[in-house]
């Protein structure tokens, strides 16, 4: 299933190195968009949030040149629980 995020590309930056607790195998951190994503209330509000979505490093050079603009992110979706869509 893929969604698409609209927002703001505030910033690109590189998480922390993971280390497994159990088996200490480090994971490289991982490369990730900023989007500061707008949503209308029902009373006509704007209410902004945060979302942070993982990106391949081969990809960061595209998104780079975006910063400060409004883009569209074609995602695919990971949950550790339910997800929930509705349309407007």
């Amino acid at each position: 299933m893929k969604v698409i995020i609209e927002g703001m590309l505030l910033s690109i930056y590189k998480s922390n190195d993971f280390k497994d607790k159990e088996t200490g195998e480090v994971s490289q951190g991982k490369h990730k968009l900023q989007l500061l994503i707008e949503s209308e209330l029902q009373n006509g509000s704007v209410k902004n949030d945060m979302q942070d979505i993982s990106i391949p490093d081969t990809r960061v050079k595209e998104y780079e040149t975006q910063i400060g603009q409004k883009i569209q992110v074609k995602c695919d979706v990971v949950s550790k629980s339910q997800v929930s869509f509705y349309v407007k």
